[in-house]
């Protein structure tokens, strides 16, 4: 990860948003959240969005991920094709926390 410690960047989106470009693309991590459902029963959520490059304007969802724990979807955001069909893993060296 440039710009950043990998670790860190996963600690940070546990709780709170991030911005990251890769290349000339931007996306905004609206970091992951605790809530309680229509039923009453808590779960966390995060959230990527693909911006345009100016990180102003939107461009389309990339994911959002909703599971029991912040373990959880943390677990998920690092396991499923993000960008390109590629995994956070599978791109985690290009991406530029900013």
């Amino acid at each position: 990860m440039k710009k950043g410690n990998t670790r860190e960047f996963l600690e940070t989106i546990a709780s709170q948003d991030a911005w990251l470009r890769l290349g000339d693309r931007g996306f905004f991590v609206n970091g992951c959240c605790t809530f309680k459902d229509e039923n009453g029963t808590t779960c966390s959520r995060i959230e990527v969005y693909e911006m345009k490059s100016d990180l102003q304007t939107w461009v389309r969802d990339v994911c959002s991920i909703t599971k029991p724990t912040v373990r959880e979807v943390m677990e998920e955001f690092t396991r499923i094709p993000l960008i390109d069909g590629k995994t956070f893993w599978e791109v985690e060296n290009e991406l530029e926390w900013v």
